[in-house]
């Protein structure tokens, strides 16, 4: 099947009637592994997707030979997401490491309100990229009071880097940002600060324009009385490189319930990232209701072994309250060097 064909319908790998939110793909060498390609995603607390209730066990997988047959291989991680949240799995196979698939992710204190609670960068490994995965009591972000949504990549000079989403509430706008730290070989342990990538700072990025967090503490704020303004920029992408040789990070904005998409960073003459969606353009992937795809975001990227770049991103597939599924999108380069996804065929 040609990657024209692979791309065009926007539809989800797996149609599932509960979320897969945050899917995150995890590409092997031919030969590594029963499958070539894995999809992680994050589940609801309460559902398996088929209208069970869902049983001890998180981030379910999907697995495929060539991207277009996709096959589930149910739960994949040792935990019980009746009773907290899991979210954002980043996979990564790392040779030479005794369990060498290894896992970072998040879990909240509880469900409901309390899933928004004591969010960390997390480490798990299995032997096998279809789990178990289990804990292995690394926490990389140890410093921090909410960080999600971890992606690993190499840096330029061959060095890992870690991106990751955390609160800045040190003045308004108050909101998600994300942030960069060199990361171990193993996975184990950043090696340096966080550094700024990017805060909120479009209209769109709102989240939520009154909202009330009474677990979170911010100078000034009584939540017996007060409601903030949150705006949100989250599931960063990095590792990207432009045609034109720029560093190019990926990114979500806005309300994963309401409006929501994807924007990029890029890097300028100077070396600056600059934030190019903005004003209503440059958007890598948003919502298209002609094609009853909307919301689209947090999404992981890769390069097939053919050469053609893809976005792995949820959306919500023929209405906007309909659960996010994970799909595949291609993504090209446009005359400027901007990335962007284009409609389907």
């Amino acid at each position: 099947m040609s990657s024209s064909e692979r791309v065009s319908s926007f539809r989800p790998i797996f149609p599932e009637t509960a979320d897969q939110g945050d899917p995150y793909l995890l590409a092997l060498p031919e030969g590594v592994a029963a499958y070539r390609f894995y999809v992680y995603v994050t589940r609801d607390e309460t559902s398996d997707g088929r209208g069970g209730v869902a049983s001890a066990g998180a981030f379910p997988a999907f697995a495929s030979h060539d991207l277009v047959t996709w096959t589930a291989l149910g739960p994949t991680f040792q935990g019980d997401a009746t009773r907290h949240a899991f979210w954002a799995p980043c996979v990564r196979y790392v040779p030479g490491l005794d369990r060498p698939y290894v896992m970072l992710y998040s879990h909240g204190a509880g469900i409901g309100e309390q899933a928004h609670i004591g969010h960390v960068i997390r480490r798990a490994d299995s032997e096998r990229p279809e789990g178990p995965f289990i804990d292995t009591g690394h926490v990389l972000t140890p410093d921090t009071d909410f960080a999600i949504d971890a992606d690993v990549y190499p840096a330029p000079d061959g060095s890992l880097r870690m991106a990751y989403a955390t609160d800045f509430v040190d003045g308004e706008p108050y909101g998600t940002g994300i942030v960069e730290a060199a990361v171990s070989d193993d996975l184990t342990r950043t090696l340096s600060p966080p550094t700024l990538l990017a805060r909120p700072s479009e209209e769109w990025h709102l989240f939520d324009g009154a909202r009330r967090m009474p677990w979170k503490q911010i100078p000034g704020v009584d939540w017996r009385t007060d409601t903030v303004r949150w705006s949100t920029v989250e599931g960063p992408v990095g590792g990207l490189v432009s045609p034109r040789g720029w560093r190019v990070y990926l990114y979500s904005g806005g309300c994963y319930f309401g409006f929501y998409a994807v924007g990029a960073l890029v890097e300028d003459d100077a070396g600056r990232l600059v934030n190019v969606t903005r004003d209503g353009r440059h958007f890598v992937l948003a919502s298209m209701p002609e094609h009853g795809f909307h919301a689209p975001g947090h999404c992981s990227w890769f390069r097939a072994p053919d050469g053609v770049e893809y976005l792995v991103t949820h959306a919500r597939f023929g209405s906007e309250t309909a659960p996010r599924n994970a799909c595949l999108v291609e993504l090209r380069w446009d005359d400027e060097g901007l990335p962007y996804c284009p409609p389907p065929l």
